[in-house]
């Protein structure tokens, strides 16, 4: 993208991952612990932060509803899908989010069959009641070769797994090669871009500081603080300022984090520093058509 700017401009996909607490699939410390989810719960919790974002974002967020080994249909079925409309109908939108970690014992992220069967569910179900999902989000930042393929084969093509500089092979989560703002994922996302044809699949990863993928470098909320968050935001900014292109990245926030007070108040003071500091809130839809614009004004 060649597009430049005039003053540091961030756009920002507010991402918010619908879940519950305790899902903790690759943590020995505490015994690979995964609680049952409890939907009803996160029912109330996901519509309130909604309506927080309305207030907020002017209703432009993703929700991200867990499907996964341990819960595969709870987030897309019965009331849930109906604070899935709401949002949609204040602007927000919905992307399908596969957890296929087994406790203490792999993934399942590597399999063609296995994921495009749980995919297509997800999307199917969203789609009955006249929810288009509009990305793919991999738990843990997992995100295999062919899910270029798979995604584009079902009309979608914006992905939001992307971890700048991450590398667990074992979870599928590997990304030394990618890009800290949006950009077309290469026909093998794990490997260098240059040389490669781009594939459909526009990538915004998680906003980061470009120095690793630890929660002190991205803009994962509940694992940081202010100050830090803060501190990315800043690197990000910066970057802006310095290549003269606008970044495009997304922030998480987890639905399950809404009974710690603590938590939400750091997620909104956060989402307030945006506007004031040469941030945008933007869904990824209208993320990708600005790349796609900005792309096509400078080869013309």
């Amino acid at each position: 993208m060649a597009q430049t700017v005039d003053n540091p401009h961030i756009l920002l996909v507010p991402l918010l991952d619908v879940n519950w607490l305790v899902f903790a699939p690759f943590d020995p410390a505490r015994d690979h612990r995964i609680d049952p989810p409890d939907v009803a719960k996160s029912i109330g919790e996901t519509r309130s932060l909604c309506r927080k974002m309305r207030e907020l974002t002017g209703g432009k967020y993703i929700l991200s509803p867990h499907s996964g080994i341990y819960c595969r249909t709870g987030y897309y079925e019965g009331e849930m899908l109906e604070v899935y409309a709401e949002a949609v109908a204040d602007g927000g939108e919905l992307c399908v989010h596969l957890h296929e970690e087994i406790k203490g014992g792999g993934v399942r992220y590597g399999e063609p069959d296995h994921m495009e069967a749980v995919f297509l569910d997800c999307k199917k179900r969203l789609e009955a009641v006249g929810i288009a999902p509009v990305a793919y989000r991999g738990g843990h930042y997992a995100y295999a070769p062919f899910m270029n393929r798979l995604l584009e084969e079902s009309g979608i093509f914006i992905d939001c797994s992307c971890a700048p500089g991450m590398e667990y092979p074992d979870r599928q989560a590997i990304w030394t090669e990618a890009e800290v703002s949006g950009y077309y994922l290469p026909r093998n996302p794990r490997g260098p871009g240059a040389g490669q044809a781009p594939s459909k699949v526009f990538e915004i990863p998680i906003g980061s500081d470009g120095e690793g993928s630890a929660y002190a470098n991205i803009l994962h909320v509940e694992q940081s603080d202010l100050d830090n968050l803060k501190r990315i935001w800043g690197v990000i900014r910066e970057r802006a300022r310095r290549s003269g292109q606008p970044q495009i990245v997304h922030s998480l926030f987890h639905t399950g984090s809404m009974g710690q007070p603590e938590l939400v108040e750091r997620f909104l003071r956060f989402l307030e520093i945006v506007p004031g500091n040469g941030g945008t809130f933007v869904t990824t839809v209208e993320a990708k058509a600005f790349y796609d614009a900005a792309a096509a004004e400078a080869r013309a």
